[in-house]
């Protein structure tokens, strides 16, 4: 028996072998975080966009003007219908976007208010009117710690939602 060879490892082959998977997957780490950040991005982006959707088909099945509002510094929304004064809100929907991404607001100008008077819109709110068009072209920029931003638009005047990257055209 001693012309003989064992089968199998010995400890010393098993550990090397853990130490090469352990310093690979170290080296790796760095960029699938990065392309988890850009999937956030997108995702957030997505689920925004997807509320402006419903919000402006709400608004034209229920005749009555929505508004999303910004908290906690562009991490939350909020989805609810404008009341009338002394209404209780009816809230549709509280949202949270995914760690590290946030959001604010563009291009919000003053609007004309169904009884024909003039508000100022506050930059942490958008609106859509009873038809499903907007006061005025909102413009929802996302962005995180790394990687190309996004862009969900809202046309005023036709309710439209698409998305675009860094400025670039929509999709």
């Amino acid at each position: 028996m001693a012309g003989q060879r064992r089968r199998g490892y010995t400890l010393i082959e098993i550990v090397l072998v853990m130490a090469i998977l352990v310093i690979s997957t170290a080296m790796a780490v760095p960029y699938m975080e990065g392309m988890l950040a850009g999937n956030q991005l997108t995702a957030a982006a997505d689920l925004v966009k997807s509320r402006l959707t419903d919000m402006r088909s709400r608004a034209r099945e229920e005749g009555r003007a929505y508004k999303l509002t910004l908290g906690d510094n562009g991490a939350t929304f909020r989805v609810e219908p404008l009341t009338e004064e002394g209404d209780l809100p009816n809230m549709v929907s509280e949202e949270q976007l995914p760690k590290d991404i946030s959001f604010r607001l563009q291009e919000c100008k003053s609007f004309t208010t169904g009884d024909g008077s003039r508000e100022e819109a506050n930059t942490m709110e958008l609106i859509v009117l009873p038809d499903g068009t907007a006061p005025n072209d909102y413009e929802i920029s996302f962005g995180g710690n790394e990687g190309p931003g996004l862009v969900v638009c809202l046309k005023g005047q036709t309710g439209a939602v698409s998305t675009k990257s860094n400025g670039e055209g929509g999709r």
